[in-house]
């Protein structure tokens, strides 16, 4: 499964419901960085990284929509939607190895 493959089926369960299986997409060292104003928190292996993904909002939704891929990189302007907060625009960047999510990095648009 290339890069592509992996984050439509990535997008697909987690915005279904599924967020268990979006996890399973991950690597178990999967790392994940996301930054919060001045600052940023990285996140090591898929307990964490995927917690990230179980513990968030019921009913979140990841839209991408401009789309960047190099590879096994894919980048894209990700519309985030929560029940009952605003919509952010953030810019995500996942790396692919395998069919399987190694890193992934979110940030401020």
């Amino acid at each position: 499964m290339g890069a592509t493959d992996t984050k439509e089926n990535f997008f697909d369960r987690l915005n279904n419901g599924d967020r268990q299986g979006a996890v399973e997409l991950m690597d178990e060292k999967a790392e994940m960085r996301v930054h919060v104003r001045d600052g940023s928190r990285t996140l090591r292996g898929v307990a964490q990284v995927g917690g990230w993904f179980l513990r968030a909002d019921e009913g979140l939704k990841m839209v991408p929509g401009e789309v960047r891929e190099t590879g096994n990189t894919y980048e894209a302007d990700l519309l985030v939607l929560r029940p009952g907060a605003a919509s952010q625009h953030i810019d995500a960047t996942f790396r692919i190895e395998a069919g399987k999510i190694t890193s992934i990095n979110f940030s401020p648009r």
